[in-house]
């Protein structure tokens, strides 16, 4: 509850005008939030900053398909927004796999990632949470899950060394410090040599930072648009420049930092709208690291619906000649040709401003790392990237027995 006070302290908020509801009354909560956004007109006041923030309890140990609230439901998005208000909010997940990336040709490296929350208040039009998500569901036991899970689990994950503190679809420092999560995160990864944890945002709220302890063991990663795409496809989120100067701000508190221009999305000049932003970043801050991912992960249909008339003519051409090849990839909708083109921009236009900086690609396919390897200059099996388990500030990488390299395996040896 003090958690929740303060939360409603900065927003100018008392206990008085929050509505408290019941186990028993969540389904109505959650049919009531079916109706958002609101029809009041907030002069100022960007629509996806009005999403309302819920309260709730994590549950620790409990799945959501055994409560019969829950499975009872007859609509999957009702069945699944009353898991989250009830507290079904995994504390942690395990991504990419090695099975997991070889199934879907996709190199990354394997890791344990913590959350205590679901939803975002950006609104970016490529990704689903953000721009249809109708509310915040925040995880209010923060000390609980920092002592049943997070410490558990980094016991348990010797060969892991950084952690992601990430959410889900969230963006969790935007809401620091006084939801005082990640006071409570590096707390507990001070207890450990060695562990380091990752905060990933599209966020400018950087402040805070300076007065949180054991700030020694924070890596920051941003997902960075170009000023022209954070204007037109991110509603709710800093400006380019923001974001930079929260960079700026790190680097003073020193504080490393990771960039990753992801996803990269080829609106009507790109090119010189990149780089601008790479000229900036790089003139302006001192990243550990910078790396790139084109939109993935979106139909063609999808595209066409949310990019109505922003995409590059020729891109959006080769994604409709190419849309029976990409169906059901991963990383459709953009051919590999039309994705390789802009990786060697961009890289190019890193080295026009730092020839020795680490640059990668951040969930590419393995064909596209082992024809990009000598422009980026990093092995594919052990690359130091943005937010791989085993990248300490450096940045260095502290590879272990049980994460020997990333996923990535020659697609010439099946």
């Amino acid at each position: 509850m003090q958690r929740v006070e303060r939360m409603l302290s900065a927003l100018g908020k008392t206990l008085s005008d929050v509505t408290v509801y019941t186990e028993a009354e969540a389904p109505d909560l959650v049919r009531e939030l079916q109706d958002w956004p609101p029809a009041e007109d907030l002069p100022g006041v960007p629509v996806q900053h009005r999403r309302p923030l819920i309260f709730t309890q994590q549950k620790i140990g409990a799945k959501a398909e055994d409560d019969l609230r829950v499975s009872s439901c007859d609509a999957d998005s009702l069945r699944r927004d009353l898991a989250y208000v009830l507290g079904y909010i995994d504390p942690v997940q395990n991504y990419h796999g090695y099975d997991g990336d070889q199934a879907r040709n996709m190199v990354c490296w394997p890791t344990h990632d913590f959350g205590t929350m679901t939803g975002c208040s950006h609104g970016c039009f490529y990704c689903g949470t953000g721009l249809r998500g109708k509310y915040l569901a925040l995880g209010m036991n923060v000390a609980e899950i920092t002592e049943r899970v997070i410490g558990p689990t980094i016991e348990a994950s010797s060969e892991q060394r950084c952690f992601r503190m990430i959410g889900w679809g969230a963006d969790i420092i935007s809401l620091e410090p006084e939801y005082g999560v990640f006071a409570a995160f590096l707390s507990k990864l001070a207890e450990y040599e060695e562990r380091y944890g990752y905060f990933h945002s599209n966020s400018d709220n950087v402040d805070w930072i300076a007065d949180v302890p054991h700030r020694d063991r924070l890596i920051g990663i941003w997902s960075l648009a170009s000023e022209g795409m954070a204007r037109q496809v991110e509603p709710g989120a800093p400006s380019a420049a923001a974001r930079i100067e929260a960079m700026r701000k790190l680097n003073v508190m020193g504080v490393p930092f990771r960039v990753k221009l992801k996803p990269v999305v080829p609106l009507v000049g790109w090119q010189e709208d990149y780089a601008a932003l790479i000229e900036q970043v790089l003139s302006r801050t001192r990243p550990e690291t910078i790396g790139f991912c084109c939109l993935i992960w979106m139909p063609l249909e999808v595209l066409q619906e949310r990019f109505a008339g922003l995409i590059d003519p020729e891109f959006m051409r080769a994604a409709e000649a190419s849309a029976d090849e990409m169906r059901d990839q991963t990383h459709s909708p953009f051919p590999y040709a039309m994705r390789a083109e802009m990786y060697r921009f961009l890289i190019a236009e890193v080295r026009k401003h730092d020839p020795h900086i680490p640059v990668f690609i951040s969930t590419e396919t393995r064909e596209m790392w082992k024809e990009l390897e000598p422009e980026i200059g990093q092995r594919a099996t052990s690359f130091l990237c943005g937010c791989n388990p085993v990248q300490p500030p450096g940045p260095r990488l502290h590879t272990t027995e049980g994460v020997s390299g990333s996923t990535y395996f020659d697609p010439a040896v099946q």
